[in-house]
């Protein structure tokens, strides 16, 4: 017994130490039990919580996804500077930005570790149900970490079938470099994750669960994983069941714009979860978050990145969509913004409305099952897709009456609906979509398309030093 336990423990003792209220928290703890990891339910559940930890903060969703989504494409642009992630310049040796691969196989680890050690536990029947739940989040937990380590350090799947590498796939709680396993296939990884789901699924509360995994949000990500392989059945009838049966709808539009400062609002498949405390303690980034970056609302901001021209111009003949409110002018005249004359992103308006600091990532929405379906259905000529498609449009902009099933309107509904969610150039790229980069703020330029060696991350120099059989992706330094 103290061997299975020793493993979990080292699994998760690199989460910080906090208060230990268990699962049941509203705000999940970030903390361990030191001594007798996984000897009860309470502390699976505290484990569980922990596994969510690095997901929120700003080494991952809370700025460098985002950065990785947004800013490699057309909608968001620095202000200032110049961003290696927005000029694909990127170097191994520059390790910044690449802590991603670290941050997701740390969680792995960590669910990993749940995974191999949750049998010791006995819990009576009527507990038995909570116990499949966190194995479940566990199964779910990596497929989401392998699900975007495919997307940063892969091929599109569909550029060649899924035949360039992928991921270092690890079944233990273990690191990669302990593992000394070499990457797997973009194909191998997807047959990875489409198992961990399926395994995920019956074991999966179907309740909302506010900043976890539930069966829902393992449902949505089976939707999208097939969307990004091009198996649109599995990505319809996902999303639809998600739509349809799961306990969720779509936000009022009188209610949308304030919605962004609401936790866990009735759209709200899956999100980090972000405390006030953390915040302003900087535990999850603070000044280096990616909202903070985007924010013009007072003179102590980051005001960094700005929407484009481009994602701006979409809303020149809609003007009662009311997405487009979120373009705000910082005038250089008056109010408290910087004064600089830019236009700017008026949408993470932060939780209860504390400031822009206090966002927390949105992983999963309803408007986007809605959208997924849309365009799986238009792709295998099901009959609702323009009506699937018409409830997302409509319901920001009621001078839409009706509106064709097609990839331009649902790629422009897309970017409306998605901007700063980290999913523009992954959207771009899955498509087979040529970008030409060239906004007037910034003066670097490029085309590329989606079998440019660009699309991928290196490798890490650091992590390649500890590791230095794996394989370092195409067109970057060895």
């Amino acid at each position: 017994m103290k061997k299975i336990l020793s493993i979990i423990l080292v699994a998760v003792l690199a989460i910080s130490l906090s208060n230990c209220k268990g699962f049941l928290d509203k705000e999940p703890t970030d903390s361990v039990v030191a001594e007798n990891a996984l000897a009860t339910l309470e502390d699976a559940g505290v484990a569980v919580n922990g596994m969510y930890t690095l997901l929120k903060y700003y080494t991952v969703f809370g700025n460098y996804m985002i950065q990785m989504g947004d800013l490699r494409a057309d909608l968001l642009v620095p202000s200032e500077g110049n961003y290696i992630v927005y000029s694909y310049d990127y170097d191994p040796s520059q390790n910044s930005y690449f802590t991603l691969w670290r941050n997701f196989y740390t969680t792995i680890t960590r669910a990993n570790a749940i995974i191999k050690n949750i049998d010791v536990l006995e819990v009576p029947a009527d507990k038995q149900a909570i116990k499949d739940d966190y194995l479940g989040q566990a199964y779910a937990v990596r497929a989401f970490c392998y699900f975007n380590i495919a997307k940063l350090y892969g091929r599109p799947y569909k550029v060649d079938s899924g035949a360039s590498l992928g991921a270092v796939l690890i079944n233990e709680p273990v690191s990669p470099s302990e593992a000394r396993i070499p990457r797997s296939t973009v194909a191998d990884t997807y047959k990875q994750i489409e198992t961990d789901l399926a395994t995920a699924l019956p074991l999966l509360s179907k309740s909302k669960n506010t900043g976890h995994f539930n069966y829902w949000a393992a449902r949505f990500l089976q939707a999208k994983v097939a969307l990004y392989k091009g198996d649109n059945e599995t990505a319809y009838t996902a999303s639809k069941d998600v739509i349809n049966n799961g306990p969720y709808s779509l936000i009022p539009r009188s209610q949308y714009l304030a919605s962004w400062a609401q936790v866990g609002n009735n759209e709200s498949i899956f999100e980090g979860l972000v405390n006030l405390q953390s915040a302003i303690d900087g535990d999850n980034g603070f000044g280096g978050s990616f909202y903070y970056s985007m924010w013009f609302g007072y003179t102590n901001c980051g005001a960094s990145i700005v929407p484009t021209k481009h994602w701006r111009d979409l809303f020149a003949l809609t003007p009662n969509d009311i997405r487009g409110q979120w373009i705000a002018y910082d005038d250089p005249l008056s109010g408290e913004g910087k004064h600089t004359g830019e236009y700017w992103l008026k949408k993470f308006i932060g939780n209860t409305g504390f400031t822009a600091f206090l966002n927390n990532p949105r992983y999963m929405r309803l408007a986007e099952a809605y959208l997924i379906a849309a365009e799986a259905g238009m792709n295998s000529g099901k009959s609702d897709a323009a009506s699937l498609l018409l409830e997302v449009a409509q319901r920001a902009d009621p001078d839409v009456t009706s509106i064709a099933a097609t990839m331009d309107n649902i790629d422009i509904q897309r970017q409306k609906e998605l901007i700063g969610e980290g999913d523009r150039f992954f959207d771009l790229m899955r498509r087979n979509g040529t970008y030409v980069k060239n906004d007037p703020h910034n003066p670097f330029s490029t085309v590329l398309k989606w079998s440019d060696d660009r699309v991928m991350l290196p490798i890490s120099a650091d992590e390649r030093i500890i590791y230095p059989e794996l394989e370092q992706n195409p067109g970057y330094k060895q």
